[in-house]
């Protein structure tokens, strides 16, 4: 049986998920889906960068492992307002640094040398991110051949 906890906790979620983009605020979203079905392991890196090199949209996130990184990214919402925001192409990037190479460069979340090895398992989902919505990336990350 639900406790009127759990009823509380449903309807912020609910609350929070629905006053996301589209509103008169003129909020805009970026939600996230990641899947993985291998078995590397490594470090996991998540880049979310606009196509002119993240001038207009730069999201980053990081960690220790594949399962954690999708645990704290899958369903979540990023979202800003607050002024003039164009449609923007963008590309959402996924991988796992099966090497371990990649923890000095990627330190700096802006880094653009920050980027999956050929050999790493990883992921690509490009979208036109538009204006005052709630944009999913959704990123299938696959083993390399």
């Amino acid at each position: 049986m639900p406790t009127p906890r759990r009823y509380i906790l449903w309807a912020l979620l609910v609350g929070s998920l629905l006053s996301c983009g589209g509103d008169e605020t003129g909020t805009t979203c970026i939600a996230k889906a990641i899947t993985y079905t291998g078995s590397k392991s490594g470090s996991a890196y998540l880049r979310i960068r606009s196509d002119d090199g993240g001038r207009s949209l730069s999201w980053a996130g990081n960690s220790a492992d594949i399962r954690f990184l999708i645990a704290a990214e899958n369903g979540t919402y990023t979202c800003f307002g607050g002024g003039p925001f164009a449609d923007t192409p963008a590309t959402a990037t996924v991988w796992i640094d099966v090497s371990g190479t990649e923890t000095t460069t990627c330190s700096d979340q802006q880094n653009q040398q920050c980027v999956p090895a050929p050999s790493d398992p990883q992921g690509h989902h490009s979208i036109v991110v538009n204006a005052h919505q709630t944009n999913w990336f959704r990123v299938d990350v696959v083993d390399a051949p």
